[in-house]
Order: C-alpha cells, then structure tokens, then sequence
C-alpha cells in the first residue's frame, strides 16, 4: 500500500506533466529553463523524486503555474 508522501508526490508529477503537454514543451524543455537536470524533472513526473518547494517553484515559473494548497472537499 501506498503511503501519502508517495501518492502527493505521483500527483503533483502527474499534474506538472499533464501541464507541460499542455504547453507543448518536452522535459528537456523545462529542464533547459528551469536550470533543472532533464532526468529529475522525469523523474518529478513520475512521483519518483521528492522535489523541493524551490524546484517546483522554479518548474512551474516554466509552465506558467503557480502553487496553492487548497482545502480537501
């Protein structure tokens, strides 16, 4: 079974990734512009890197996103 850490980190990959096919841009794309390493930003994606709120910062000035926490419903 999944714990938490992992399921917040597959989601915030799935939903960065779901924004940069959105945008038209590949992950070296986004690494180039970032400053990021290519393979973490894959590996961001995929849940399998626990990013730090400045890299994800840093990625969705990229993407044209911002970051909110919102409230479970």
């Amino acid at each position: 079974m999944e714990d938490n850490k992992t399921i917040y980190r597959a989601e915030i990959g799935r939903q960065l990734a779901e924004l940069r096919s959105k945008k038209g841009l590949t992950a070296q794309q986004v690494a180039d512009l970032s400053g990021i390493n290519r393979v973490n930003v894959s590996k961001i994606e995929t849940g399998a890197y626990n990013v730090s709120v400045d890299i994800l910062g840093r990625v969705c000035e990229v993407l044209g996103a911002r970051l909110k926490i919102v409230e479970n419903e």
